[in-house]
């Protein structure tokens, strides 16, 4: 295995912090921010549709890791960022369950749909 990926960023609030990366991190760790907003980041992966208007690419989602903050939740622990609405839910796995669970249940009345549709156009060209 190799070592660990150390890198130094300037931050406007507390000058050169020096970061220890998970292996998983594929962050570019930029100088500038403050150091609170420092950050870990995976690969993100997502949810790639071809549509009648084209591709689309939905829920995108990254393992992330924020080792300064004190505030919001889930603190520094590791968590999974994913893309809803506009915006991203920080997510245990608890809730990455609850989402795949709802993506399964989703996918059931997509086949549904398509086939009450499917049923629809046959009876349509019958005609």
């Amino acid at each position: 295995m190799s070592a660990p990926r150390t890198v130094t960023v300037q931050t406007r609030d507390h000058g050169a912090v020096t970061l220890t990366c998970p292996p998983w991190c594929t962050a570019r760790h930029e100088d500038g921010g403050y150091r609170v907003d420092l950050f870990h980041e995976g690969p993100e992966t997502g949810l790639t549709l071809g549509t009648s208007r084209g591709t689309v690419y939905l829920m995108p989602a990254f393992l992330e890791q924020r080792p300064f903050t004190e505030q919001r939740e889930p603190g520094r622990r590791p968590f999974v960022n994913v893309g809803l609405d506009g915006d991203f839910y920080p997510s245990d796995p608890a809730q990455l369950h609850g989402i795949a669970e709802s993506l399964i249940r989703h996918g059931a009345q997509l086949h549904a749909l398509a086939g009450h549709l499917a049923a629809l156009l046959r009876e349509e060209g019958g005609r």
